[in-house]
């Protein structure tokens, strides 16, 4: 997913079993991507196929949420 695309309702991301924080995949194309669309897209992310080692790294299912806070922070 591109940054500025609107994230899909469910997104998968690897997670480092060690740390429990997400690790991200660079590409030109994408910057630094952290949600998948795929389980399978998130686990091949990286071409060095590392993210593959289930003993280091898993795939956590997340659902997004988008909620409105504020509707308008520069009115008065």
């Amino acid at each position: 997913m591109k940054p500025k695309e609107k994230k899909p309702e469910i997104v998968f991301r690897v997670i480092n079993k060690e740390t429990g924080g997400a690790c991200g995949s660079y590409s030109r194309a994408y910057c630094d991507e952290f949600d998948f669309t795929l389980p399978e897209e998130a686990t091949a992310a990286n071409v060095h196929d590392i993210f593959k080692d289930k003993t280091k790294y898993k795939i956590a299912k997340y659902r997004v949420i988008y909620e409105l806070i504020d509707d308008d922070v520069d009115g008065k």
